[in-house]
């Protein structure tokens, strides 16, 4: 059996045709397969940015919270109130109480 350059290419083209629809059918599924792999790579990216953008307002939250707190201590407070003329107070706060009658009378 003698194979001839002129029997292979028409064999190979009449095996082409036969096969057409299977070998797009890959083509097509290994396309769809790249497709998928990196929109999952861009994804996990993206997940990760995320994360580390996360970390960083996270930690800029509480740098700014632990700021706060030490800024409204009563020791910090006082040297800033007496640069505007304020002054703690010597007694402590008190309610003052109307009787309705008085309250009436008044207006």
């Amino acid at each position: 059996m003698e194979y001839t350059l002129e029997g292979t290419i028409k064999y190979l083209l009449e095996w082409t045709k036969k096969n057409l629809q299977f070998v797009v059918y890959l083509f097509a599924l290994s396309m769809l397969y790249i497709w998928n792999n990196h929109k999952a790579i861009s994804l996990i990216r993206e997940i990760n940015y995320k994360a580390n953008e996360l970390k960083e307002l996270r930690w800029e939250y509480l740098t700014k919270k632990s700021d706060l707190m030490y800024k409204s201590k009563l020791s910090e407070v006082t040297p800033k109130a007496q640069e505007m003329n304020l002054v703690p107070l010597d007694k402590p706060p008190f309610r003052i109480t109307l009787d309705k009658k008085e309250f009436e009378h008044q207006e």
